[in-house]
């Protein structure tokens, strides 16, 4: 077809054209499968502070005191010398001490055993983890200093 013959007209003679193809029949398109549910969303990975808290050594410590002051409101009756009250005052100081070292500890230990479960995909970094946590950590302080203490107590009631 040439641009000055309308269409409909038939091609001039000797120029070969073809027909026009047929379109093939479409087959009509799958509907999408149903949604059965929705896919689980995971949490995200926890540092080694997020379950506890930044406040649970504090926690800790005030439940040390409460029980340190428990045992005072026991003891407060045979307490009658200034050596007898120092030791249940010292008494409460360790406990409160003891109290603030475990939830510390128990962060430690977590993060020591996390450090052991991925040696075996990284052992160089374990290392260095275990290099870091072999040293005297905050929690070891408060254990040693309240296990002092509590010794002191105990020293200074036997007087």
């Amino acid at each position: 077809m040439t641009e000055t013959e309308e269409p409909g007209t038939p091609p001039p003679e000797g120029v070969a054209f073809a027909p026009p193809e047929p379109e093939p029949e479409r087959e009509p398109a799958q509907p999408p499968a149903p949604v059965t549910g929705r896919p689980s969303v995971r949490p995200r990975r926890s540092g080694p502070l997020t379950r506890m808290g930044p406040w649970a050594p504090v926690a800790g410590a005030l439940l040390g005191a409460v029980l340190g002051a428990i045992a005072v409101v026991l003891l407060a009756g045979s307490a009658d010398e200034f050596d007898q009250r120092l030791a249940l005052v010292l008494l409460v100081v360790g406990m409160g001490l003891l109290g603030a070292s475990g939830p510390l500890l128990a962060d430690e230990v977590r993060l020591v055993r996390r450090g052991v479960r991925e040696a075996a995909v990284r052992p160089a970094w374990a290392e260095t983890t275990a290099a870091l946590l072999n040293g005297l950590t905050p929690a070891r302080l408060l254990l040693l200093v309240s296990g002092f203490v509590l010794f002191l107590s105990a020293y200074v009631a036997r007087g």
